[in-house]
């Protein structure tokens, strides 16, 4: 078998086609995707997806929150937890993570090198996995090989026909708030979205829910019904007070303490309480029952980059990935509780086939005035188009371009005393270092 350095590794992963949402034309392309691919990609290594035990979320708006939350309690325990979440922001190895640590770059190489004769072989025949289908793949080899005991497997796009929904039977299903996005691929309205995430559903797991709109709640009643199978949602946490360090809040007379920051990271912390609540009823050992002290200190040390987080002081600068209608809403939310009589100055990079007039729409009447940014992604708004749209809605935007984005002094673009908020897309992240 040939041995593969890193840097080939990376090199064919960076010479594959990149997947490019199709444009939305009214009729959604639900099955433009398929799993075969895959499938027949795992069988030619032994099916190591079915040797495993998993957490599998979904959601539109927190999975990734939720998933960080359940993970590093989880983390507290002495069992050997696999995540594996997405998108990366800058190097591959961020998906393969296990008790807090990414994969190393030689064990990266080698579990290509496992995968790719495979691949070969399938290729030989006109059978090509995705580069999303053969990094899950090769996620499900390096957690068996590494003996997880479960793995907190995180929803990349919709649900039903994502790489991740060749497991079998979870122990706990858990879904994040269902919203708008990706309507090209999964729908334009909420109760056919719900369908494509509602089906990672399957007989003999334990679902759980956040808050979801009524649509929504009809969908994954009508899913768990049919599947013979409970779905329990959360109960809205209580407030008990919050800082730009960190919240403390109630659930079930409990107080718990978080040092992530937005309106909606209590209920992400809720979900993913209920999630483990859950997972300690699928267990008689005591190996895998999680402690209310786990869950407690596995609330207060998680981290999560990306979600409203504050990166500096004076200027405050918050860096935010939320990418879509329900994401700008909750920013603008937690903008105007944590800044209250505050006008903000927003850094903004956005996908041109995300809804960009409606976040616009959300952000604009607390902007002092706007930055556009390239996404890097050949899906990006230029930012000249982007700025043109700001300006038409009444606020002042400039354009930064890309030989000034290498490292952004943030303290030329606002005031001490301003806020200034980086967001629109995860991908932009990847320009800053903080």
């Amino acid at each position: 078998m040939k041995k593969y350095s890193y840097q080939e590794a990376i090199s064919f992963f960076e010479e594959l086609p990149h997947f490019k949402p199709p444009k939305n034309t009214g009729a959604p392309l639900k099955d433009m995707f398929s799993l075969d691919a895959e499938l027949a990609l795992l069988k030619k290594l032994n099916n190591p997806h079915m040797d495993l035990e998993y957490i599998h979320v979904a959601g539109t708006n927190g999975k990734g929150s939720t998933v960080a939350y359940i993970s590093s309690i989880l983390n507290e325990s002495k069992l050997k937890i696999g995540t594996f979440a997405s998108p990366f922001l800058h190097r591959y190895n961020e998906l393969f993570v296990i008790n807090g640590k990414e994969i190393t770059d030689k064990d990266f190489a080698t579990i290509f090198g496992e995968v790719k004769p495979a691949y070969d072989e399938l290729a030989a025949q006109g059978i090509f996995p995705s580069e999303y289908e053969i990094l899950t793949v090769m996620g499900f080899l390096y957690f068996k090989k590494q003996k997880c005991d479960v793995v907190v497997l995180e929803v990349s796009m919709g649900g039903r026909v994502d790489t991740t929904n060749v497991i079998p039977a979870p122990l706990v299903t858990v879904i994040a708030p269902i919203s708008y996005d990706h309507m090209s691929i999964l729908g334009n309205t909420l109760t056919e979205i719900a369908t494509e995430k509602a089906g990672i559903i399957k007989p003999g797991t334990k679902v759980v829910s956040a808050i979801q709109e009524p649509e929504v709640k009809k969908v994954l009643s009508h899913t768990c019904k049919s599947k013979k199978v409970q779905i329990d949602y959360i109960k809205k946490p209580k407030l008990i007070d919050k800082t730009l360090w960190g919240q403390s809040f109630e659930v079930n007379r409990k107080i718990y303490e978080t040092s992530l920051l937005g309106t909606y990271q209590i209920e992400n912390a809720s979900l993913a309480i209920l999630a483990i609540q859950k997972f300690n009823q699928c267990f008689t050992s005591k190996k895998f029952y999680i402690s209310e002290e786990m869950i407690a200190a596995g609330i207060k040390n998680t981290k999560w980059f990306g979600r409203f987080t504050l990166v500096n002081i004076k200027p405050y600068v918050i860096v935010d990935g939320g990418h879509n209608r329900q994401g700008a809403k909750v920013l603008r939310e937690s903008l105007e509780q944590y800044f209250p009589d505050k006008k903000i100055t927003f850094v903004m990079g956005i996908l041109r086939d995300k809804e960009v007039d409606i976040i616009l729409d959300e952000l604009l009447p607390i902007a002092k005035k706007c930055y556009t940014m390239e996404v890097p992604s050949e899906r990006t708004m230029p930012p000249e188009e982007l700025a043109a749209k700001i300006r038409r809605k009444g606020v002042s935007a400039q354009v930064i371009g890309t030989e000034d984005t290498d490292r952004l002094d943030v303290e030329k673009l606002a005031e001490k005393d301003d806020v200034l908020c980086i967001c629109g897309s995860l991908y932009l992240l990847s320009f800053f270092t903080f």
